[in-house]
Order: structure tokens, then C-alpha cells, then sequence
């Protein structure tokens, strides 16, 4: 690939042409009230209205938020990048081609696979728009090896190598959410093969997956789920985004054991530590929380006591090992659980 598409896209002549707020959020994955919210904290950016008094963006302002969003997932924080003009977050942004991303550090024998490698048909197949290819090997890795270790060995490392290849400009906005897709559709088949297989019923724990408000990326949950599904657990996925309020009313309604949370890389301090601390204030007595991602590794240290820090997804299987121990809810004879 000579010129990668998202830097043809860049330097297309349209200068006259101007974008909705909603095709800015699909475009660039920047949700509207972020927008809002850094057009009256940060004065950009600077929309003007059409004859409904509707936003609208000129295409400059749409390139500028591109480079923003990649900075951001290269765990660059909105308050140090968004009042940047256009040379800043380029240099930038070229400093973070060269380096791995924040709570993604890789080893140099691990360090992410170039398009034109011969040895990377992942990439290739997605730069080539060919996602039927990405999705039949998906499932034939499934196949050979389990859910469990597709997840761990190839999905896991597959996410690092895709993020940063669009952070090279090597893939689109489009593809990179193409491979979500694909991936997240593959995910949840293959979680309803082990569900279908029948070999126990689901047991406790009973466990609600979902994100915090800020939180859109829905992938590692996803991640995480495989992991309980194996475990055969009683599953309550709530989708992303879901406010606190919410979360505690299911977690009571549903009497739920075990809540699971996830946090992307681009989650902020405040996003992880405060919205976990009002949880575990909240949350009806005897619910844990368990969370997982980029941003919980990053914040670590300030998170509230009581919540149990998941490290990689595969770790789920220790943890419900340790919390059927301890509640009590080993396999009686006859795979019957007490």
C-alpha cells in the first residue's frame, strides 16, 4: 500500500465541504457530547450553523479531530491535546508512530507486524478490505485451539497490532472498526457454542458486564465474557456506557455477585477511580467488583479497596475458581452444583 487511504483522505481538496456532528461521532468515534463538551472547555472545536441552527463542521476541523482521536488512543489525555493547532498534534502524533501505547507496552521481540511483512496476513487482509478472510480464520482458530486460548494467544495481541497500524496511518477509520466488528461478531457466536454445548448449567457467580458512562469500547467485556461463558457462569451483559445510578439499581434488581467492568486506554483517572468509587460505596453488600484494561493498569495504585484488578482476561478462571471456594458452590456428585 504506497499511500495509506486515511492520508488520502487527509489531503482530498474540500475545503467547502462541511460535516454534521453525527458524522463527525461516526467518523472519528468522538462521541457528540465530548464534542460539546470540549467546544465550550477548550474552544474547539469552533462548529459553525446551518439554516436549522444545526453544528456544522468544515472539513479542516474534522482532520484536526482525526488526529486528536489517535492521540487519545495512544493514551494522550483531551485537556494537553485538543488545544494543540495542527503542527503540535503532528509532532505528536509522529513521536507516538515510534512508541508503543500507554498500558500497551510491548516487548521488542512482540513489537507490532508492518503491512508489508510477509508473516502478517492479518493486516494485509485488512488493509485489502478481505474481513470474510479475517472472520474464517478467526473461526478455524476457535476450532483448533478453544475459545479460551484464541482470545488470550491471538485476539488479545491481534487488538495491540491493529491499534497501532492505525496509529501509523497503515489503516482506516473504517477498517480498524470493520476488524471490531468482525471480531466482536465472531466473539459472541463462538460464546454461544459454549453455551449451546450444554456440558453444565450456568451457575453462580452471577456476573453483569458493562462500562461505565465514558466508556464506549465494548471489546475487552467481550474478552472478559468468553472467559465466563467457559466458566459456565450466569451472564448478564448490559451493553457500554451504562450510568452509575443504573448499575446499582441491577446489580439489586438482579441480585447480581459479581459485577465486571472494563477500561479502554483512553480512559481518564476520574473515569476509573471516581466512577469505582462511587460504585463500591453503592453497590448492595456482597457484590464484587472486577475490573480489567489499559486504564486500570495505569491507575492502579488509586483504585478503592475491595475491587480485584484482572491483569489479562484468561484470569477469570482464577477468580471464579476462588470465589466458588469461598461461597461455597463447588460441584456436588453428579455435576449438580450445591
Amino acid at each position: 500500500m504506497d499511500t495509506p487511504f486515511a492520508d488520502l483522505l487527509a489531503h482530498a481538496p474540500m475545503p467547502d465541504a462541511t460535516w454534521s456532528i453525527a458524522e463527525v461521532e461516526r467518523d472519528t468515534g468522538l462521541g457528540k457530547d465530548t464534542l460539546r463538551v470540549w467546544e465550550r472547555r477548550y474552544g474547539f472545536p469552533t462548529p459553525a450553523r446551518d439554516a436549522a441552527g444545526e453544528r456544522v463542521y468544515p472539513h479542516q476541523q474534522l482532520q484536526r479531530l482525526r488526529l486528536i482521536k489517535r492521540l487519545l488512543d495512544a493514551g494522550h489525555r483531551p485537556g494537553k491535546v485538543v488545544p494543540l493547532d495542527d503542527a503540535q498534534l503532528e509532532a505528536l502524533l509522529a513521536q507516538a508512530r515510534s512508541e508503543p501505547a500507554v498500558g500497551d507496552a510491548l516487548s521488542p521481540a512482540s513489537q507490532p507486524p508492518r503491512l508489508g511483512d510477509p508473516d502478517t496476513p492479518w493486516l494485509r487482509w485488512m488493509a485489502d478490505n478481505r474481513t470474510d478472510l479475517v472472520k474464517q480464520a478467526l473461526q478455524q482458530h476457535i476450532l483448533r485451539h478453544g475459545l479460551g486460548a484464541t482470545v488470550e494467544q491471538l485476539v488479545a495481541p491481534l487488538c495491540v497490532h491493529v491499534g497501532e497500524a492505525w496509529l501509523r496511518g497503515e489503516l482506516s477509520v473504517y477498517q480498524e472498526h470493520l476488524f471490531t466488528e468482525t471480531l466482536q461478531s465472531v466473539l459472541r457466536e463462538a460464546i454461544a457454542t459454549v453455551d449451546a454445548s450444554g456440558q453444565t448449567l450456568q451457575r453462580r457467580p452471577r456476573v453483569m458486564l458493562t462500562t461505565t458512562p465514558s466508556e464506549l469500547h465494548g471489546l475487552g467485556l467481550l474478552m472478559a465474557e468468553s472467559f465466563f461463558a467457559l466458566e459456565s457462569c450466569h451472564r448478564l451483559a448490559l451493553g457500554t456506557s451504562t450510568p452509575v445510578a443504573d448499575i446499582v439499581l441491577a446489580a439489586q434488581q438482579l441480585q447480581v455477585d459479581v459485577l465486571a467492568l472494563s477500561y479502554s486506554a483512553h480512559a481518564s483517572r476520574r473515569d476509573v477511580v471516581d466512577t469505582l468509587q462511587q460504585l463500591v460505596e453503592q453497590l448492595p453488600r456482597g457484590v464484587e467488583v472486577w475490573v480489567g484494561g489499559a486504564a486500570v493498569a495505569l491507575h492502579r495504585r488509586g483504585l478503592p479497596d475491595g475491587v480485584t484488578v484482572l491483569r489479562r482476561a484468561s484470569e477469570v478462571h482464577l477468580q471464579v475458581h476462588a470465589w466458588r471456594l469461598r461461597h461455597g458452590t463447588a460441584l456436588a456428585w453428579g455435576g449438580v452444583p450445591i
